[in-house]
């Protein structure tokens, strides 16, 4: 009998199969736009997967870098969830090697937010 968990399954996918399979988990569960920090403060370019499967979320901060962390629930009724985020180029260079693998909207949606901004 083999067992085999879904992590094992990830883990032993070549790099560009992993970039198909996160890009797929992005475009279902995936934010991204241009974002500022606050009143005032410049827009930047950023992405953002948040859930409570934290494995999944750490496959994006391993795979692309960023920033990983727990969020508490916002209810009690909630679940604590994981969030993952990357902002300004190392966004853009993220987004870059994703977006073909992506769906219409979502390139179209990027190729919008992507010319509201200067400059990359």
């Amino acid at each position: 009998m083999l067992l085999h968990t879904q992590k094992d399954s990830y883990e032993k996918l070549s790099q560009k199969n992993k970039l198909i399979f996160l890009a797929g988990v992005f475009d279902g569960e995936g934010s991204s736009g241009i974002w500022s920090s606050g009143r005032g403060r410049s827009r930047r370019f950023g992405m953002t997967v948040e859930t409570s499967d934290k494995d999944m979320v750490k496959r994006f901060h391993t795979m692309f870098g960023g920033s990983f962390f727990l969020c508490p629930a916002r209810q009690k009724h909630h679940k604590d969830t994981w969030r993952w985020r990357v902002v300004g180029d190392r966004a853009y260079e993220c987004m870059d090697k994703m977006i073909s693998y992506m769906c219409l909207r979502r390139q179209e949606k990027y190729n919008v937010d992507t010319s509201n901004i200067t400059s990359k």
